[in-house]
């Protein structure tokens, strides 16, 4: 009610336009297709044909050669390894791009609280390990094939096998397996049919001829294993290190100088898993969003509520 004898306030005048509502966030899950896992598979099979034919033929006549055989038989495995690892690694980046600009932490690359990971990694290494162990002893298998590969044949191959090892192929294949594969199977499944799946496309592509098949059932625990690490912490850094160890204990079983250089390479990249994740920001878990039950993803955060427009001020005595 308007005083007697004063005379109607006029509304005040804003000078300045009221403040632009909030944007809304980045897309911050991983949403890529299921069907991408096994399409960027197949892609990157016949990828790796291409990019390692080229080299096939130089290091066929160089081994050749019985002097430099047992000297090139570790670096050729390494530049041949790094070849097809990298074809994975670009696969699995190019496919991440059809649905959002992938990041870094989409594949699990971010820090997360260290001694609760450091503890299931810990847990995770018994586990696979004593089961490893307890495998090989009950059936007399063989699992570590540094001999052959020329490691024991001069300090070069030594070091060049642990790093294709050791190094290599821990992160690239954590990064394709788990950080692309298994994310995008999640989905639309559920735990267990990703892990399954995953587990036995990894196993699949470590199978090199009957004398291999021995060895199949640890690869098949291992990469059920590291699934379940990586989905409890979202983590590309804890499940390298898992593998990490695994393949250290593998070469280093050979003894010798393979085992002195496979020691030292594995407690390098065991530090690297280490301080690596502080030089990076704090993110979510890549796996927050993943599917729950019945194939469905689970909510994301919910949008951003449009701002309210700003009170009215009344004069004062109104």
């Amino acid at each position: 009610m308007r005083r007697e004898g004063l005379p109607a306030a006029a509304p005040p005048a804003w000078t300045e336009a009221p403040p632009d509502p909030p944007e809304l966030p980045e897309a911050v899950d991983p949403r890529w297709p299921a069907w991408s896992a096994p399409v960027a598979l197949i892609a990157s099979l016949f990828a790796m044909g291409f990019a390692i034919a080229p080299f096939l033929v130089p290091l066929g006549l160089l081994e050749s050669d019985s002097s430099l055989q047992s000297t090139l038989e570790g670096p050729s495995l390494l530049l041949l390894i790094a070849v097809q690892d990298a074809v994975l690694v670009g696969t699995a980046w190019l496919f991440a791009r059809i649905t959002v600009r992938p990041r870094t932490w989409h594949f699990g690359l971010r820090p997360t609280r260290f001694w609760p990971t450091v503890g299931l990694i810990a847990l995770a290494v018994v586990v696979l390990l004593g089961f490893e162990i307890g495998y090989i002893e009950l059936l007399g298998v063989d699992d570590s094939n540094a001999d052959d590969l020329g490691a024991e044949e001069s300090l070069i191959g030594a070091i060049a096998v642990s790093i294709a090892v050791i190094v290599v192929a821990p992160v690239t294949e954590e990064f394709f397996f788990r950080g692309f594969f298994y994310r995008a199977l999640r989905n639309r499944m559920r735990i267990g049919w990703a892990v399954l799946i995953d587990a036995l496309v990894f196993t699949s592509l470590h199978f090199e001829g009957t004398s291999t098949l021995a060895t199949l059932p640890v690869i098949a625990v291992f990469g059920a294993g590291v699934c379940l690490v990586y989905e409890r912490t979202g983590s590309l850094f804890a499940v390298i290190a898992i593998h990490a160890i695994f393949n250290t204990f593998a070469t280093a079983v050979s003894g010798g100088q393979v085992m002195i250089v496979a020691l030292v390479t594995g407690a390098i990249v065991l530090l690297g898993c280490v301080l690596v994740p502080r030089r990076l920001p704090r993110t979510p878990s890549p796996l927050r969003g993943a599917a729950r039950k019945g194939g469905r993803l689970a909510a994301g955060p919910p949008p951003l509520a449009p701002s309210a427009p700003p009170p009215a001020i009344s004069p004062a005595g109104v």
